[in-house]
């Protein structure tokens, strides 16, 4: 969720830096710089892969519950898209949530079979979408916000596809054996492996495909929307890059957050008190839209880089201490439960009863979406 935030917040509101108006120094460069290596396609992918982890737990959750699990999927994602995403994509052109919901309800057909079968049945599903991305992204058009959201789908279900590998390992069951696990390990080295894959994938279309500049530095080509000319060859090895880059990122912090949580009863303390904020996600990230543009927006193009990160760090703060205090009283978050009722068609509780306790502490990945069959927040993980 932090990194998700941070990266959202000079793309809600430009800063004086990207608006000509201040020049970039030395330390906003290195923070900025620093920041777009750790997080910058990195949040969304990790968001993307623990929500297709959540998908499994709330399919099997509406199977014992002898319910529909494919009519459930699909209508807690047409509510999510037509009531959340469309409405905040009109406001904030990187909205994820209505790529995430067209996503969501391409994967929804293919639940029955990425469940069932071989574990490995859904990286084969991961491996189709990802080899299809680049061509989607090199050839569809991409003049309209709406179709540039389209395009991302494929890559989007391919992340999915990753998190139902996920929830569908062993160590991730609820049945688990106590045993220290190697799977950590993996996903860090796995991860570290796809990011430097994703590096020479960018590296490889800079060097095959440069852009060739004027002599004042303008861009030769440009068309009438102001953009170079696209370059199909290039658009797929940055759209390769950015899968690789992406989904390394995401294996690896995973793979961090994991160890930690094994490691004692102190990290997992500590990252549990993330827990709150991970079950009212869908409130915090749209609610970062709105304060974004209510404290920023009178200033466009006049806030600095580095107050809008340190505006965005701020938020975090605030939201994840406001989540805690939330979480004593109510079960979800203010949108996750109007999401919940619209999802189940009926109402649903908000006030928590007196004695309910309120989780401490994560048990793993595999808890990301435990209860999500009736429509959570869009990821209940403290990682993102």
């Amino acid at each position: 969720m932090i990194g998700v935030v941070l990266m959202n917040a000079p793309a809600v509101v430009f800063s004086a830096e990207m608006a000509g108006e201040r020049p970039r120094g030395a330390l906003t460069s290195v923070v900025d710089a620093g920041l777009t290596l750790l997080m910058s396609g990195k949040a969304r992918a990790l968001l993307m892969v623990i929500l297709g982890a959540g998908a499994v737990l709330a399919w099997r959750a509406a199977v014992r519950r002898g319910g529909a699990p494919m009519a459930l999927m699909l209508r807690r994602y047409l509510v999510l898209g037509v009531l959340f995403g469309v409405p905040h994509l009109w406001v904030f052109s990187g909205d994820i949530l209505t790529h995430y919901a067209l996503a969501a309800l391409v994967l929804a057909p293919l639940m029955p079979l990425l469940v069932a079968g071989s574990r490995a049945r859904p990286l084969f599903a991961a491996a189709v979408f990802f080899a299809v991305a680049p061509v989607v992204a090199a050839f569809a058009p991409q003049s309209h916000e709406l179709e540039t959201v389209v395009v991302l789908v494929p890559q989007t279900v391919g992340f999915f596809c990753v998190g139902v590998w996920l929830a569908r390992r062993p160590e991730t069951t609820a049945d688990a054996s106590a045993g220290p696990s190697r799977l950590p390990l993996r996903l860090v080295v796995l991860g570290l492996v796809g990011h430097a894959l994703g590096l020479v994938a960018m590296l490889a279309a800079d060097l095959f495909f440069p852009l060739e500049l004027d002599a004042d530095g303008v861009p030769v080509g440009l068309g009438p929307d102001g953009m170079p000319p696209r370059e199909p060859g290039s658009d797929m090895l940055v759209s390769v890059g950015g899968t690789l880059m992406g989904l390394g990122g995401a294996l690896l912090y995973l793979g961090l957050v994991w160890w930690l949580v094994n490691r004692g009863r102190t990290s997992a303390r500590v990252l549990g008190g993330l827990v709150p904020l991970g079950r009212m996600t869908l409130t915090a990230y749209l609610g970062s839209t709105l304060v974004f543009l209510a404290v920023m927006g009178p200033f466009e193009g006049r806030v600095p880089l580095l107050a809008q990160y340190g505006l965005a760090a701020a938020y975090f703060v605030v939201v994840a201490l406001a989540a805690r205090w939330w979480a004593r009283r109510f079960l979800l978050g203010p949108l996750e439960w109007v999401w919940r009722g619209l999802t189940v068609l009926r109402p649903v509780p908000m006030r928590r009863p007196a004695a309910a306790p309120v989780a401490a502490a994560p048990a793993g990945p595999g808890e990301a979406d435990r209860t999500a069959g009736t429509g959570g927040g869009p990821t209940r993980s403290p990682q993102a």
